[in-house]
């Protein structure tokens, strides 16, 4: 394992983990975690890096500007920018993923894979939406969660629309950095300059739209690699039935060449236990796009 850094085109110095097989590989993943995760902590990450290399797939498990719920980053002029999940904006996802995929090219890898888990999904999405990089070959979307659906759901939409309201209101008078006085998902604390960014109706975070398909699929739409999405029987961050979710979610990558759908029966969404059924998924799907 190499501890390794990419540099953003904002001058954000980002830290990961690189996994190589013994032999040279033009194959890597490169892995993006969910919302205020980081690069190491789901259980998945340690398989993976076992996993991936002994099939001759190198691994990049990294850092965003998202990592933690704070966290202070080092910047190219040695200055320091505190930033985090409480923090970002979820467009910024871009540069970094860009960082990260310049950091593989220069590397010598042909194929790269872009991974994701939970908001991280996302983010690779959006990503690959917008970009015409072609060094990308797939998505891998472990529990694509519906974002804007999380809140808007009955057991959630009068929380979101205090939030909603608490941070609009921080916005109008200059305070968007201030921390909103409730956490999201009861593990989160966000600034209203985040929450109004993650989860108004019309952000970008709006991708997976299982719960209200009328907000569209329009960033899937224009997803032209193969996919592989992944969801657990048992993830609290899909709305209703999984099976239904991935057939929606098929049904509007009207551009993909190949969509990979995986149902792991009792998985919950860090799909703890589950570890050797994500990898092995992930590998199998990898090899049949290389042996296309």
């Amino acid at each position: 394992m190499e501890f390794v850094n990419a540099c953003t085109k904002d001058n954000l110095i980002l830290k990961g983990m690189f996994f190589k097989p013994e032999k040279q590989s033009n194959v890597a993943v490169l892995h993006i975690h969910g919302m205020s995760g980081n690069c190491w902590e789901n259980e998945f990450i340690e398989k993976m890096s076992e996993d991936y290399p002994n099939a001759g797939i190198s691994f990049l498990t990294v850092e965003t500007r998202g990592s933690e719920i704070l966290r202070w980053f080092y910047k190219k002029d040695n200055k320091t920018q505190l930033i985090g999940n409480a923090h970002e904006l979820f467009e910024d996802c871009i540069k970094d993923i860009e960082a990260w995929v310049s950091f593989l090219k220069a590397k010598g890898y042909k194929e790269v894979y872009l991974q994701g888990h939970s908001l991280g999904c996302a983010k690779i999405a959006y990503f690959k939406s917008l970009s015409g990089e072609k060094a990308v070959k797939g998505l891998i979307l472990i529990a694509p969660s519906d974002m804007i659906g999380l809140v808007i759901e009955p057991g959630n939409i009068e929380k979101h629309k205090r939030m909603l309201k608490e941070a609009a209101e921080l916005a109008k008078k200059g305070k968007e950095n201030s921390i909103l006085s409730e956490m999201v998902f009861d593990f989160a604390f966000l600034s209203a300059k985040t929450y109004l960014n993650f989860f108004q109706e019309n952000s970008k975070t709006a991708i997976f739209n299982y719960y209200k398909p009328s907000l569209g699929f329009e960033t899937i739409k224009k997803i032209d690699v193969p996919i592989l999405a992944i969801l657990g029987t048992k993830d609290d961050a899909v709305i209703g039935n999984p099976k239904e979710s991935l057939e929606l979610l098929k049904k509007n990558a009207i551009n993909c060449p190949k969509f990979v759908d995986c149902i792991i029966e009792g998985a919950e969404h860090d799909y703890a236990g589950f570890e050797g059924d994500v990898t092995k998924s992930v590998i199998q799907f990898i090899n049949k796009i290389k042996n296309a």
